[in-house]
C-alpha cells in the first residue's frame, strides 16, 4: 500500500511535524526528509545552520586511469570528495584522494578509470542540500537555510535542480509555492539583503575591506626588494619600492580590464623604472617611465592598451642647508645614505687617507660639493652602476655636478684658492671689473701695460710705466 500524505476529511495535504532548529554538517550531496512517519534520515527543521566541508572548484587537468592531474586552478580549492564534470569525464566520477595536489596544481586519485590526454576544463560543483518531496505539504511550507561554514552550497529541488547558492555568512527563507510535484516550485529570499550587515564580509574584494557590519575602502602596502611583475590581485594596492635601482613592471591593460588600478612608490634608494607589457603604454607616450627616490603615482587602466598616470608626487626636496660630511678615518669607499644625498649643497672636510670614492643613489639629483679635506689623495664621486662616469674633485675646490641615475659628471668647478684672476681687456664703457648697479665706472686695459680708470663710461686716468696720468685734473686739494 503506498503512502499518502493527505488528510481524508480535508482532502488537504497533512503538515509535517515541525522540528524547530538542526545544525548539519555536510561531505556529500544531503537530501533532506519532512520529520513525519518517524523518518530518521537528515530531517528538515524551520531553521537549519549549515556547514559544508567542500566547495565548488574550477580548473583544468589530464586522466590517465584513476590519476588525475591538474595543470591549472582557475578558482577554488581542489578536494577529495568532490565529484567532477568536464566534456570526456565519465559521469559520477569523484576525487577520492591527495597524490602530489594538495588544493591547487599535482596529482589526485579518482573513483573512476578512464584516458583523457588533454588538459580540460573541469568543475567541482559546490554540494547539494536536497529540499524533500513538495508533494508531501502543503504550499507555504517555509524553512530558513543558514551557510556557516566556509563554502559555498546549493540548496537544490528533490530532483537536485537548483534553487538559490548560499555563500558564507548568508541566510535564505525557502518556501513552497506549488507542491503538483515531486520537485515542486520553491522562491527564496535573502534574508537581510536591504542592508550592508548581511553581505559585507562577502562583497570585500580588492579595495574594499569588511570592517563590522560596513564596507570600507582599503590600500593595502606591498614592499618589493627585486625586480616583480605586478597580478591582477594587485588592484588598489601601494606597490612600494624598497630596493636598490631596478624594475615593477604591470599586468597587461586588456588582462586586467577598464577601470583597474594601482599605486607605485619608489622608497628605495635607486632609480625605479615602472614598465608596460607588450605594446601597452603610459599616458600614451611611452612604455615606461621612472620614479626617482621618494616619487609616487597611481595608474588607472583603460581596458585596451594604456595605463593614465595621476597625482605624480615629484620629490620636493632640495636640503640647501649645507651637509658637512667628515672623510677623517673613512674607507675608501663613503656610501651616502638617502638623507644625506638629499642634500643638494655638501662639503667635505678631514684628513683623506687614500683615495676614496663617494658613492651617490643611482638617482637624478643635482649637486654642489666643496672639497676641503687635506691629505695627497683623491676624492671621487660614482653611483653603484658599473662603468658610470666619475668626477674627481681637487682639494680646495666647489663642482656643481648631475647625477643622471649612472653617470656624475661635472658642471662648474671653481677654486676656492684664488692665487690669479684674469679679466677681460674691457673698455671705457664696459669696463672689465665694474660694480652692481653701476657698470660703467670701473677699471679696464686701455693699452697694453696700462690700467685705466673709467667714470660713467669715459676714462677719467690711466697708469702706466711712467706713472699716473690724470685727464681732468685733480678736484678738492692739492697734489
Amino acid at each position: 500500500m503506498s503512502q499518502s500524505y493527505t488528510n481524508p476529511f480535508t482532502g488537504q495535504t497533512v503538515s509535517p511535524s515541525q522540528v524547530s532548529y538542526e545544525s548539519l554538517t555536510i561531505s556529500a550531496n544531503t537530501p533532506l526528509e519532512w520529520p513525519i512517519n518517524g523518518n530518521d534520515a537528515v530531517t528538515s527543521a524551520n531553521i537549519i545552520d549549515v556547514t559544508a566541508t567542500i566547495g565548488a572548484a574550477s580548473f583544468r587537468g589530464t586522466i590517465s586511469g584513476t590519476t588525475l592531474t591538474v595543470t591549472s586552478v582557475t578558482s577554488g580549492v581542489v578536494q577529495v570528495g568532490q565529484t567532477i564534470i568536464g566534456t570526456n569525464i565519465a559521469a559520477g566520477t569523484t576525487i577520492t584522494a591527495l597524490g602530489s595536489g594538495s588544493g591547487g596544481t599535482g596529482t589526485y586519485t579518482i573513483s573512476i578509470s578512464q584516458t583523457i590526454g588533454t588538459a580540460e576544463a573541469i568543475t567541482a560543483s559546490a554540494l547539494l542540500l536536497e529540499l524533500p518531496p513538495a508533494t508531501q505539504v502543503s504550499t507555504g511550507q517555509a524553512i530558513i537555510v543558514r551557510n556557516v561554514g566556509s563554502y559555498t552550497f546549493t540548496v537544490a529541488d528533490n530532483s537536485g535542480n537548483s534553487v538559490v547558492s548560499v555563500a558564507p555568512g548568508i541566510a535564505y527563507y525557502i518556501w513552497l509555492t506549488n507542491n503538483s510535484t515531486v520537485n515542486g516550485t520553491w522562491t527564496e529570499v535573502q534574508l537581510g539583503a536591504g542592508t550592508s550587515a548581511a553581505n559585507a564580509a562577502t562583497l570585500a574584494g580588492y579595495g574594499l575591506d569588511a570592517i563590522g557590519n560596513t564596507l570600507n575602502t582599503t590600500t593595502p602596502s606591498v614592499a618589493y626588494y627585486t625586480n616583480a611583475t605586478l597580478s591582477a590581485n594587485a588592484q588598489a594596492q601601494l606597490s612600494v619600492w624598497e630596493g636598490g635601482a631596478g624594475t615593477i613592471t604591470l599586468p597587461s591593460a586588456s588582462g586586467v580590464g577598464a577601470n583597474w588600478f594601482t599605486i607605485v612608490k619608489n622608497n628605495g634608494t635607486g632609480i625605479l623604472t615602472v614598465q608596460t607589457s607588450g605594446s601597452d603604454t603610459i599616458d600614451g607616450i611611452s612604455n615606461s617611465t621612472q620614479l626617482q627616490i621618494g616619487e609616487s603615482f597611481a595608474l588607472v587602466s583603460d581596458g585596451t592598451s594604456i595605463y593614465n598616470s595621476w597625482g605624480y608626487g615629484q620629490s620636493a626636496i632640495f636640503s640647501f642647508t649645507q651637509e658637512q660630511i667628515s672623510v677623517t678615518g673613512a674607507g675608501a669607499t663613503i656610501t651616502l645614505s638617502s638623507s644625506q644625498a638629499s642634500y643638494t649643497l655638501q662639503e667635505y672636510s678631514g684628513v683623506l687617507s687614500q683615495n676614496t670614492n663617494v658613492v651617490v643613489p643611482s638617482t637624478v639629483q643635482f649637486y654642489v660639493i666643496t672639497n676641503n679635506t687635506t691629505g695627497s689623495y683623491t676624492l671621487t664621486f660614482k653611483t653603484s652602476v658599473g662603468g658610470g662616469a666619475t668626477t674627481t674633485i681637487p682639494n680646495g675646490s666647489t663642482v656643481a655636478m648631475v647625477c643622471d641615475g649612472t653617470n656624475v659628471y661635472a658642471v662648474s668647478t671653481v677654486s676656492n684658492n684664488v692665487t690669479s684672476l684674469t679679466l677681460s681687456v674691457g673698455s671705457s664703457t664696459n669696463p672689465s671689473l665694474n660694480f652692481v648697479g653701476n657698470l660703467t665706472t670701473g677699471f679696464y686695459l686701455p693699452n697694453s701695460n696700462q690700467v685705466g680708470i673709467t667714470i660713467n663710461g669715459s676714462e677719467q686716468a690711466y697708469f702706466s710705466s711712467t706713472g699716473l696720468t690724470v685727464f681732468g685734473g685733480i678736484s678738492g686739494g692739492t697734489f
